[in-house]
């Protein structure tokens, strides 16, 4: 667990009582993650107050006993896991051969990696780690709109990421000193598994902030280390971004943000296979964009 200080905006947030958009405005002027290097900490925050709910997978110590028995049972999960498809390897057949009922390796995998998901859904649930966050990936030139834009949209009281009731922290990464990278923004919702929750909050980045992510992860995936390039190849995304939305809705949506008139709004870009090999991910679609543990990528240099 990364030990390093982290910047932190603490509003009280309640119904009855506006958040201070004075200090919501101090805070992003003071820390903007265009210039924020790492001296201040991997990351900077958002996160408001949760009554009642224990600490999210970012806050355990390896010292807490949910940490410790959370890890400790995942490792046990994931040794299965892995036992299973060096069993698949060894033993069935790349091709299906319906004759002789053996199924293909990718369908058995694939069955393993469903196996995979519900026990660590379970093991999530059985140690209250729910937490989860959709990704996005704005450029260097971007970062501090988008950053405010989900700043406001969390921490004012009217914000529509607080109206959903399921968004209470959000997280911009800093960068290293000297370097020029693009920057992950998370937005973490309460319960990964609360599908309604996690749909409504992917629409109001789309409808209200002309953002899509790409791409949503448990954040108990993140506390077992499991990533894109993990050696099981398990797909790290719950939920993407047609999940909740057709593409033809996100493109109607992302039409109507540019349309309402506010010369502030910007809509996100998706990135198509050929930005993606153009802005130097040599194999097309990064898998950073499915994990917050990667460091953001440096972008390519042009000759």
């Amino acid at each position: 667990m990364d030990d390093m200080p982290m910047v932190r905006l603490l509003l009280q947030h309640r119904l009855n009582r506006p958040a201070d958009k004075d200090a919501i405005d101090a805070f992003l002027a003071k820390h903007k993650p265009s210039s924020a290097d790492t001296s201040v900490g991997p990351w900077i925050w958002v996160r408001l107050p949760r009554e009642g709910k224990d600490k999210m997978a970012d806050e355990l110590s390896e010292e807490d006993h949910r940490y410790f028995a959370l890890t400790a049972a995942g490792r046990l999960i994931i040794n299965g896991l892995m036992e299973r498809l060096d069993e698949i390897k060894a033993t069935a057949p790349v091709r299906a051969n319906k004759a002789r009922g053996l199924r293909s390796q990718k369908d058995l995998r694939e069955e393993a990696h469903d196996k995979f998901k519900d026990d660590t859904k379970e093991l999530a649930q059985k140690h209250n780690v729910l937490d989860g966050k959709w990704l996005l990936r704005p450029t260097p030139e971007n970062v501090d709109f988008v950053w405010s834009k989900i700043v406001h949209a969390v921490a004012d009281k009217d914000g529509p990421l607080a109206k959903t009731g399921a968004v209470h922290c959000a997280k911009v990464a800093t960068t290293s000193m000297g370097e020029r990278s693009t920057h992950v923004i998370c937005i973490y919702c309460d319960d990964s598994w609360d599908e309604q929750a996690a749909g409504d909050v992917f629409k109001v980045l789309v409808r209200d902030l002309g953002q899509v992510s790409g791409s949503y992860k448990p954040d108990v995936l993140t506390v077992l280390g499991i990533d894109s390039k993990h050696a099981s190849g398990l797909p790290v995304s719950l939920y993407k971004s047609t999940t909740f939305m057709t593409q033809k809705e996100i493109d109607a949506a992302l039409e109507a943000v540019s349309k309402r008139g506010d010369a502030k709004v910007k809509t996100a870009k998706v990135k198509t296979l050929e930005d993606e090999k153009a802005s130097g991910a040599s194999d097309g679609f990064d898998p950073v964009s499915e994990s917050e543990d990667d460091k953001p990528r440096k972008k390519a240099r042009r000759a």
